[in-house]
């Protein structure tokens, strides 16, 4: 048995009513908790963190100046006292420290035991746990349409990026694996661009959508798919959203399982999977057969030291 979480970044409750997106609709779920902590709104980082750890942006230590992570001391010292600022200005400081300094920081990532530290369990990209640089070039996307890119681009790059996380996740349901998590921030990235554009959007509901059927088609009898989103985000055209800020983030979180149950909250998320994976029998057990590596022969070809 193997549970899938799928960490959908910005998947909306109300736009999920909005687009009638039946795919991410499971046998159970609907709009979950979230929570802000250095923002006025729900943080990308600062949320995922959270949702594999079960603990408050305090105790796992992703808030604030430790969502960023900068080689320099200086600017490592720098990212502290700017980890209050908004996601907006935050990112353009960032882009003009990198345009001077030619040093890229890297997404934080906590010490503190995650769902992802069980036996078995793999992880894809994932704020503030493993590996931040699929979300960082999804961020660069978004800096790069507010400057001009065209939209044939953006979209040829965010789906290609958003099609190699869902085909991991697919991947992982035909080996021995408890747990297998990844984050998307396709509809954060669409939101942000698409806030204004009601038919943009959409088709990229209806994208991620035929995606999470994919997965939904692959699943074995005891496999179980969690989707979930740490936070909405608000559009021009749905009608709530009327007096507020377009392409802000929203407190419409999400989410839906395959199974009878599902989270209330992003801080319920851990416990929900590791009790659905305990039992899991991955086949896993017993020695792993010896893989009979040439090594000479790839030491010639200089694959070796």
């Amino acid at each position: 048995m193997t549970v899938v979480v799928l960490a959908l970044d910005a998947l909306d409750a109300g736009l999920v009513d909005h687009f009638d997106l039946d795919a991410v609709r499971l046998e159970s779920g609907g709009e979950i908790e979230t929570f802000a902590n250095t923002q006025a709104v729900p943080y990308t980082p600062e949320v995922w963190a959270t949702v594999a750890t079960g603990l408050e942006p305090a105790e796992h230590g992703i808030t604030g100046g430790g969502t960023s992570e900068w080689a320099n001391p200086a600017l490592d010292l720098a990212s502290v006292v700017t980890g209050r600022l908004d996601e907006s200005t935050r990112g353009t400081l960032g882009k003009l420290v990198r345009s001077r300094t030619g040093t890229r920081e890297r997404i934080g990532e906590t010490d503190r035991e995650s769902m992802f530290d069980a036996d078995d369990a793999v992880v894809h990209n994932w704020p503030g746990v493993h590996d931040g640089r699929p979300l960082q070039r999804a961020w660069d996307l978004m800096n790069a349409v507010a400057e001009g890119m065209p939209r044939h681009e953006f979209e040829r790059e965010l789906f290609g990026l958003c099609a190699q996380q869902f085909g991991w996740a697919r991947e992982m349901l035909a080996h021995p694996v408890s747990i297998a998590g990844v984050h998307v921030h396709t509809l954060d990235a669409a939101g942000h661009a698409y806030a204004d554009d009601e038919a943009a959007l959409g088709r990229a509901y209806a994208r991620v959508g035929e995606f999470v059927e994919e997965i939904v088609a692959a699943l074995g009898e005891d496999d179980d798919l969690l989707v979930v989103s740490d936070h909405g985000m608000r559009a021009a055209f749905y009608p709530p959203d009327a007096g507020e800020k377009p392409a802000s983030h929203s407190w419409r979180a999400y989410a839906s399982s395959t199974a009878d149950t599902c989270p209330d909250s992003v801080y319920d998320v851990r416990q929900w999977v590791e009790e659905r994976a305990v039992d899991s029998d991955t086949g896993a057990t017993g020695p792993d057969e010896d893989i009979d590596m040439p090594t000479e022969r790839l030491r010639e070809l200089g694959y070796l030291d």
